[in-house]
């Protein structure tokens, strides 16, 4: 696959005047002489045949740019469909498990078509569930008011450390080839979760998944079926979700060839935001809040006059509430009741009904997180642990895409348009 940047699709909210050839705005300085509504894979800035300088209509955020093509997944704004590998997502969240999907978006094959290379992915992803005693030392050697993403970045960095030698497999080429990572981020999660209630390490058998791992270091006891069961399908719904921030900032450092260790703390840490992964956290501050919810319209209300946003509400892509809220609302349901918990899905229930209503003209919807959140939370993980467990289910899509690119991907380099003042020259003496 060829990193192209193609700048099609919508126009920019605010685009780029071109002017003619020679002339320049008041600041003195030259401006774009040509506009391009599309470029190549092939495009290069630095043809002597390109009239300088140049400009591509872009809205604010990147919005409306295509900037790769992909074979992993497929995501329509206006329908809300969502597809891994022409595999729709709700065909794979009723009938697949989460490390069956993230076969299939790593290697774009089905387990049941290549048997013996899916009991190798399987073995290879288990195996990497035991960390270097250095890493798991790390991880406690850390104060217990670290806030768990810190603990995950810390984690992964110093498996980097571990994993790669200064003088040899600078890029992590074969790290990206085999399917450690995954498994890897999955157990640094599930020893941040142990260290976090005051358990010893966790051990666990061959046979036991990746769900089944995390929510026994989250418990201290081996889950429910339909507890494991439910977190992969959380992962499988949010295991990719086309350029996001974490998976951009990944592809882009993956184009400097940087090792892999280098890609997911990257792409970790643009997780961490609220904007992110840690909307969840927002989701539950705002549910406890809620003491009945007869009170939502009241809170929400409040929420607005304060000028926040409603957290749980709002996405850069959809034009109508994220269709994956159906599934997770429906879940949410169920687990409140086997866990004898109804209250908690008639707060987010109230709330999802107030904001709706105040935010649905503004074309503000409901998103993922806002029913991912509460099942975190009745499976067991405290408030800040939830973007850690998001962090599970995207790794499998940006390693997906990552290795997908790594072998033609460009250097993403793109420009900025200079708006500040014309040139000047500084006066007076040196200071000493």
């Amino acid at each position: 696959m060829t990193m192209c940047l193609s700048l099609g699709g919508d126009r920019a909210r605010h685009p780029v005047p071109a002017l003619e050839p020679g002339r320049e705005d008041k600041l003195g300085y030259k401006q774009p002489v040509k506009t391009y509504r599309t470029l190549s894979s092939s495009f290069d800035w630095r043809d002597d045949r390109l009239e300088w300088p140049v400009t591509s209509e872009v809205g604010p955020g990147l919005a409306g740019v295509v900037a790769t093509t992909t074979q992993v997944m497929w995501l329509d704004p206006a329908s809300g469909s969502l597809a891994y590998r022409g595999e729709p997502v709700e065909t794979l969240a009723a009938s697949r498990s989460f490390e069956e999907v993230a076969y299939l978006l790593i290697t774009g094959l089905q387990p049941e078509h290549e048997p013996d290379a899916w009991a190798a992915f399987r073995a290879q992803l288990r195996s990497s569930r035991t960390l270097p005693t250095e890493v798991v030392a790390l991880i406690r050697d850390l104060s217990g008011k670290t806030h768990p993403t810190r603990q995950l970045r810390a984690g992964i960095s110093a498996l980097g450390c571990h994993e790669l030698s200064v003088d040899g497999d600078l890029a992590g080429d074969r790290h990206w080839r085999e399917f450690r990572l995954l498994g890897q981020v999955a157990a640094v999660v599930a020893e941040v979760a142990s260290h976090r209630a005051g358990r010893d390490t966790p051990t666990f058998g061959d046979d036991d998944s990746l769900a089944t791992s995390i929510l026994t270091s989250l418990n201290g006891r081996a889950p429910e079926g339909e507890d494991a069961a439910l977190l992969d399908l959380l992962w499988v719904l949010y295991a990719a979700h086309g350029l996001d921030a974490p998976t951009f900032t990944s592809m882009v450092v993956a184009s400097c060839q940087a090792d892999p260790y280098f890609n997911m703390v990257a792409g970790l840490s643009a997780l961490r935001g609220p904007r992110q992964g840690g909307a969840t956290e927002a989701v539950m501050e705002q549910l406890s809040a809620l003491d009945d919810p007869a009170d939502a319209r009241a809170l929400v209300a409040r929420i607005l006059d304060a000028g926040l946003p409603v957290a749980g509400f709002g996405h850069r892509i959809y034009r109508m509430p994220d269709p994956r809220v159906v599934i997770l609302r429906r879940e949410l349901a169920a687990l409140a009741r086997r866990r004898r918990r109804p209250e908690v899905f008639e707060a987010a229930r109230a709330i999802e009904i107030a904001a709706t209503a105040a935010l649905a003209p503004r074309g503000v919807h409901v998103n993922i997180n806002f029913y991912a959140a509460p099942i975190f939370a009745l499976l067991g993980a405290e408030a800040a642990l939830g973007p850690c467990l998001f962090a599970v289910g995207r790794t499998a899509g940006l390693v997906a895409l990552v290795r997908e690119a790594m072998d033609t991907i460009r250097l993403v380099r793109p420009l900025s348009r200079y708006v500040g003042p014309a040139e000047r020259r500084l006066k007076g003496p040196r200071s000493s």
